[in-house]
């Protein structure tokens, strides 16, 4: 029987690299084994915190706080809760799912052994880190030169004056006309993950044999013939391997 993941893999293809990336990404972040829980420094976390709280509350750590070190980076408390706060609401909803109420105490409740609050940290380091790896793989191809929070926000606050700029002179810029750090961060990343798994296919297989292979695991009942779905194959091993790397970077 063909998994979930699989059969998803295929439909996301047609639809491009970028959706592909998203889907895959999440799912090794939700699923992959924990990390050892860092070590957060200086902001204590109060106890009886309600669903409703903010992430640097219920995390008890501060933007400048050094949470984990990867690649010889510093991964810091602003990264950890800029991701804390894109996977705040999944785990909210999968701790309800299971009877948790969401006034005071949510965060401390646990379910099988582990608590919303244990859920959130090893997620939100689990995305900041492989964001991290992202941008540390991007510098060494040439596509970044900066890969600390401080680059980042360098760069947010750049394309937000180009975006300005634009705009003044009546040539707005397709997309929104100024980026919050989440959205350009979740762009950004995409931009990356296209770039890299581009200069990562250099060194694949991908033969017709290798394609074929995939195509037969991957293609359900209502699947195309292969040579209509061969680029759509090509890109879903492209972007599958791509990130299978970037997992094993990130540890």
């Amino acid at each position: 029987m063909r998994s979930t993941t699989t059969r998803a893999a295929l439909v996301l293809a047609v639809a491009g690299v970028a959706a592909l990336v998203v889907v895959l990404t999440r799912a090794w972040s939700a699923d992959a084994a924990p990390p050892g829980p860092p070590a957060f420094a200086g902001v204590s976390t109060p106890p009886g915190l309600p669903a409703s709280a903010g992430v640097s509350e219920v995390l008890g750590i501060r933007p400048a706080d050094r949470v984990t070190l990867v690649e010889g980076e510093p991964v810091v408390g602003a990264e950890v809760l800029r991701a804390a706060d894109t996977v705040r609401a999944e785990v909210i909803s999968e701790f309800t799912r299971h009877g948790l109420a969401l006034g005071p105490g949510f965060w401390e409740r646990p379910h099988e052994g582990v608590t919303p609050r244990r859920a959130l940290r090893e997620r939100a380091v689990r995305a900041a880190v492989l964001d991290k790896v992202r941008r540390v793989w991007a510098r060494e191809a040439g596509l970044l030169g900066d890969v600390s929070e401080e680059g980042f926000q360098r760069e947010l606050a750049a394309e937000n004056r180009r975006r300005a700029q634009a705009a003044r002179e009546g040539r707005p810029l397709p997309g929104v006309p100024s980026y919050d750090q989440y959205t350009y961060a979740g762009v950004r990343a995409a931009e990356l993950d296209s770039a890299l798994s581009k200069i990562h296919a250099a060194g694949l297989d991908l033969s017709d044999r290798r394609l074929r292979e995939q195509y037969g695991r991957m293609a359900g009942k209502d699947a195309p013939p292969f040579e209509r779905a061969r680029e759509n194959v090509r890109r879903a091993v492209v972007v599958q391997e791509y990130l299978k790397a970037l997992r094993a970077r990130a540890g």
